[in-house]
């Protein structure tokens, strides 16, 4: 599947303070379980990020075209990623990400299972600012979902707005 164009060029970069609060809110719609079950129904092509979100879109019999998890929910230790690994037949990638930064490496690898037909991330850190980045590189009219702590799940169309968005909020980024 090609890319949405990504014209930005990779380093790590930490969440200000400044920022936290903007991105504390949704992007998008939140969904209960149920409800993002009906919205996927039918759908082709979506990114999850996080470990429920993906748990709960496998356990509903929708795979996500690609999956970005990192063993917590709510820095709770959460699923093993072997039986998601096993279900990505292959197609898994490794990267780091500490907390409160998305790295170079993480950013690469989003980029590349975009690129090599999907797949599944499993993060050494916290994935969860690889939201941004799966905006930027995941094509127009496809489906990002996300986990909102005790509220449910985010639902964003990619978009030109959205791109541009995750794209603004990257440059006001501290290079880490």
């Amino acid at each position: 599947m090609p890319s949405g164009s990504s014209e930005y060029h990779y380093r790590s970069l930490r969440l200000p303070d400044r920022l936290r609060e903007k991105l504390a809110n949704p992007l998008g719609p939140v969904l209960s379980t149920p409800e993002l079950q009906k919205e996927l129904a039918g759908v082709k092509t979506f990114a999850a990020c996080g470990d429920m979100v993906t748990r709960d879109s496998v356990s509903a019999g929708t795979l996500p075209f690609l999956a970005i998890i990192d063993g917590h929910t709510e820095r709770v230790r959460s699923m093993p990623s072997q039986e998601l690994e096993a279900a990505y037949a292959g197609r898994t990638s490794h990267a780091k990400s500490p907390p409160g930064v998305l790295s170079e490496a993480l950013q690469e690898a989003i980029h590349e299972r975009v690129r090599a037909g999907g797949g599944l991330i499993v993060v050494d850190g916290e994935e969860d600012l690889a939201v941004l980045s799966l905006l930027g590189e995941m094509p127009l009219g496809t489906l990002v979902i996300y986990g909102q702590p005790r509220r449910g799940v985010c639902m964003i169309k990619v978009s030109e707005d959205t791109k541009r968005f995750a794209k603004e909020i990257m440059a006001q980024m501290q290079v880490a």
